[in-house]
C-alpha cells in the first residue's frame, strides 16, 4: 500500500502515516505467529488476483498436527471423528454422487481413494466438512497464530475403500451396490482473501509496529487495518494474490470398515 493513499493518523501528538501493511508479517513473527506470516508473505509475493480459486494454492505451509495443537480446532476434529460423519445420510448422498461422477459403478468391484500428495485435486471429492471458528470465537477468541493464518476455516473429509455390485438373484441386471469405507482422510481448507460483501469492510485488528502488539480495538494503540487496505495495496502494485490454503492430510484407518448399500 502507498502511504499517500491514506490520511495521516495522529498519535501521541505527532502526525504519522498509517501502518504500511507489508510490515504486518514482521509483527506476526515478533509474536511467533510464523504460519500467519508465511501465508501473508505469500499473498504479497503472488501475482495480483482477487479470485482465490484461480490463485496459486498453498499446500506446504499448514500442517494438521499444528492445527490440532489448538484446542478449539481439536475439539471440532475430535467431534467429527467421534460422530463418524462419513456414515451419516448426507455423507452417503455425497459418496454416491462421487462414485457416479468418477464412473465407478460397474459390473465389478472398484477401488476408490485419495491422493494425499495432491489435496487440490481431491478437494471436489470431499464428502463432509465442519467449520472451525464461529462468530463468538472470531469476535472474542484468542489472538494467535492459528487465527492469523486461517481465522475461520473448514475441515474436509475424504474416503478410501471399495464399491461392489450386489448380486441380484431375480435378474442379471445390477440394481444395487455396496460401499465399504476402510480409511478416511481429514484436511483443512481456507480461502486466503480480503474480499467483502458490498458495503462491508472487515476489521483485521490494530497493529503497532513500535511494540509489535496486536489488538482488536483502538485501545490497543497502533493502526486499525481493514480488508480494504489490502485491496488498495493490490491496486497500487502488480502483486497481492488471493489463494486457497490446504493443509496436509491426516489419515485414519478404520478398525471396522464402514459399509452401506444403495440402489443404482
Amino acid at each position: 500500500m502507498c502511504h499517500s493513499m491514506h490520511p495521516p493518523w495522529k498519535t501521541k501528538g505527532k502526525i504519522m502515516s498509517k501502518l504500511d501493511i507489508v510490515l504486518i508479517p514482521k509483527i506476526m513473527r515478533k509474536n511467533n505467529w510464523i504460519n500467519g506470516a508465511k501465508l501473508m508473505e505469500k499473498w504479497f509475493n503472488d501475482p495480483s488476483n482477487s479470485q482465490p480459486t484461480l490463485g496459486i494454492p498453498s499446500t506446504d505451509i499448514i500442517k494438521m498436527d499444528w492445527i490440532l495443537s489448538y484446542p478449539r480446532a481439536k475439539t471440532v476434529y475430535d467431534t467429527l471423528v467421534r460422530e463418524k460423519v462419513w456414515e451419516n445420510a448426507a455423507a452417503q448422498r455425497e459418496i454416491v454422487g462421487m462414485l457416479k461422477r468418477r464412473n465407478l459403478l460397474s459390473t465389478t468391484s472398484q477401488q476408490f481413494g485419495f491422493n494425499k500428495f495432491n489435496i487440490p485435486l481431491i478437494d471436489k471429492d470431499a464428502i463432509q466438512f465442519r467449520v472451525v471458528g464461529g462468530y463468538w470465537d472470531m469476535a472474542f477468541g484468542d489472538m494467535d497464530d492459528l487465527r492469523a493464518a486461517l481465522a475461520r476455516f473448514i475441515f474436509k473429509v475424504v474416503i478410501k475403500g471399495e464399491v461392489s455390485p450386489v448380486p441380484n438373484t431375480s435378474s442379471n441386471s445390477i440394481i444395487r451396490y455396496k460401499v465399504t469405507i476402510s480409511e478416511i482422510g481429514i484436511y483443512a481448507r481456507d480461502s486466503y482473501d480480503f474480499n467483502d460483501a458490498p458495503g462491508e469492510d472487515q476489521e483485521l485488528g490494530n497493529w503497532d509496529k513500535d511494540d509489535n502488539s496486536v489488538g482488536r480495538t483502538i485501545f490497543n494503540g497502533g493502526d486499525e487495518i481493514k480488508n480494504s487496505d489490502f485491496r488498495n495495496w493490490r491496486k497500487s502494485h502488480t502483486k497481492g494474490g488471493d489463494f486457497i490454503v490446504y493443509s496436509d492430510i491426516k489419515t485414519i484407518k478404520l478398525n471396522t470398515p464402514s459399509t452401506f448399500e444403495f440402489n443404482k
